[in-house]
Parts: C-alpha cells; sequence; structure tokens
C-alpha cells in the first residue's frame, strides 16, 4: 500500500509539471497579444491628459510641461454648433450600419447551418471570408469603379439596360450611407457569420431529433432552437456593436469620401483626424477622441444593463 501511495504521489506530481510546462507555452504564446494591447490600447490612455492642456509637443517630453487649461478644449468643442452635426451624423451612420449588417450575418449564419454539402459549404465561406481581408483603399477603389458612370459602372449599365439615365451616385451625401452600409455588409458577412456558426455546432443535437420526430419544419427547428441556443452568443456581439456606435470606422469613411461630400459626410473618426493631424490641434482631437470613447464607454454599460434585464445576457 505504501509503495502504491508513493507511486501515485510520483505520477501526480508528474501531471502536475507537465501541465505546468503546457501552461508555461500557452503564456508564452499569449505574451505578444498582451504586449500589443499594452501598448497600442492601455498606452495611449494616458496621452488623454492633452484634453486638458493647451497642448505644445516642443514643451518638453511628450508636450507634458504644456500649460494646464482644464475643461477649455472641451468648452470649445460643446460650443461648436458643427460639432452636434457630427456627433449625429457618426450615430446615424453606425445605427444604419448596424441594422442592415447584424441581423444579415445571423440569417447568413442559419442558412450556411442548413447546407448539407460539406463542399459547398466551404466554397460559400470561403468566398464571404475573403472581402475582410481586402483593405479599405482596394474596396473603395472597386466601389467607385462599379459606381462610376463609364462602360466599367455596373450599376449604371444596368440603369443604361433598363431605360433609365446614368447617375454619379457618390456625388450626393445622401447615397453616402447606403454605400456604407452595403459595403460594410459586403466586407464583413463572411467574417462576422463565424461566431454564430461556432455557437449553432455547439447547440444539442438531439434537440434537433426530437423536434424533427415531432415534425419539426427546418424553419421551426431555426426559430424554436437555434436562435434561442445562440441568444447569448447574439447578445454579447448586440453589446459589443452597441459599445461602438460612436467609433466610425476612420478607414472606410475616409476612403469613401470625396471632395464633393467630404464636409457633408464627415464623423468624428475623420474629424478626429482633420483636427489633430492635418491642422495641428492636437488638444482639440484628444477633447473630441476623449469624449467619443466616454459616449462609447456609456452606450456599452447601458446596452449590457438592458440586455441582462430583458435576456439575463451580457458582458457584465
Amino acid at each position: 500500500m505504501m509503495k502504491m501511495s508513493i507511486s501515485s504521489a510520483k505520477q501526480i506530481r508528474k501531471g502536475q509539471k507537465t501541465r505546468q510546462q503546457t501552461e508555461y507555452a500557452l503564456y508564452l504564446f499569449l505574451l505578444p497579444a498582451v504586449v500589443a494591447t499594452l501598448l497600442f490600447s492601455y498606452l495611449p490612455m494616458f496621452t488623454n491628459i492633452m484634453a486638458f492642456m493647451d497642448y505644445d509637443p516642443t514643451a518638453g517630453w511628450m508636450g507634458l510641461q504644456s500649460k494646464f487649461v482644464g475643461l477649455e478644449n472641451f468648452r470649445k468643442i460643446f460650443n461648436d454648433p458643427s460639432f452636434y452635426t457630427l456627433v449625429w451624423r457618426t450615430l446615424y451612420y453606425s445605427i444604419v450600419i448596424i441594422v442592415v449588417t447584424f441581423p444579415a450575418k445571423i440569417i447568413f449564419a442559419l442558412l450556411l447551418n442548413e447546407i448539407r454539402s460539406q463542399f459547398f459549404k466551404r466554397t460559400v465561406q470561403t468566398i464571404t471570408y475573403l472581402p475582410h481581408f481586402v483593405s479599405w483603399v482596394i474596396l473603395a477603389s472597386l466601389i467607385y469603379i462599379f459606381l462610376s458612370t463609364d462602360s466599367s459602372g455596373v450599376i449604371n449599365n444596368f440603369r443604361s439596360a433598363v431605360g433609365l439615365e446614368r447617375i454619379i451616385f457618390m456625388k450626393y451625401e445622401e447615397n453616402f450611407p447606403i454605400v456604407l452600409a452595403l459595403s460594410s455588409l459586403y466586407k464583413g458577412l463572411g467574417w462576422g457569420s463565424i461566431i454564430y456558426l461556432a455557437a449553432i455546432a455547439a447547440v444539442d443535437s438531439q434537440m434537433y431529433e426530437a423536434a424533427i420526430i415531432d415534425g419539426a419544419t427546418r424553419a421551426q427547428q431555426a426559430w424554436y432552437i437555434t436562435l434561442p441556443s445562440i441568444l447569448p452568443t447574439v447578445m454579447i456581439t448586440l453589446v459589443l456593436e452597441m459599445g461602438s456606435l460612436m467609433g466610425s470606422s476612420f478607414d472606410q469613411v475616409f476612403n469613401l469620401q470625396n471632395s464633393v461630400i467630404q464636409v457633408q459626410t464627415n464623423t468624428i473618426a475623420t474629424y478626429t483626424y482633420t483636427t489633430g493631424i492635418v491642422r495641428q490641434q492636437y488638444a482639440i482631437s484628444a477633447a473630441v477622441g476623449l469624449f467619443q470613447g466616454v459616449v462609447n464607454c456609456v452606450l456599452l454599460l447601458s446596452t449590457d444593463f438592458i440586455s441582462k434585464k430583458l435576456t439575463s445576457y451580457g458582458l457584465i
């Protein structure tokens, strides 16, 4: 008995040592991501102090010897009537994009789940994933080609075929939200559906078998089994989407703008870039960025609170 106990203890210690070595390897793989997050997400938070300064980059290390002005920069942006237009436009664009793309990703995942041919399913997945890896610079160029009035403009060629006149779509600001939503859908549909496909794969197959015995159709299985089962994932992704409502994609908006509609389609992101980088008003730009971050945080917490009250699912 004594020898067996000693042998068992040695095996346990050996197993613990092997597990620790495995965990160290995992931590090592995780280290680059942690370092990148600290450098590019947390370290820049300390530069928000610029929002409370009359910032001068030449005034000592990182301009920390600049004059402290308190909330003066915030007073300037809040007293500017055009700033509220930018806030409203940013929210409007973000809401349009979410309304179009968020349910589309869920529906697309449900449809993919119904495909029985694995070859066809993987082919569709690959084709829809690829646009995610295309930069907005290239994608914006393609969009302008598709919408052009010459022979390369697919949309205008179709309009001509049905007897309508050719128009310059990107000349009118009212077309800009539609282009943003459809381009976001094209670029993110396949990639955004991955998390829902993973959630669907985790649904217990016995529930589908029981539903089939009860005579449930494919549509009823999706509505009464699949959707309720992936509801936690849906709500968490919705909370995250709402948490970035004020953070419109700078790359997307900036590359799709043109000189004709630039002023009428500016958002908080492009305004921050123009103010901080082009005009070198770093303090004003930092104040706008800090305001944007606070609003996003409030939206995230509010949506999370509502989600937990209505569905019992949330982040916090």
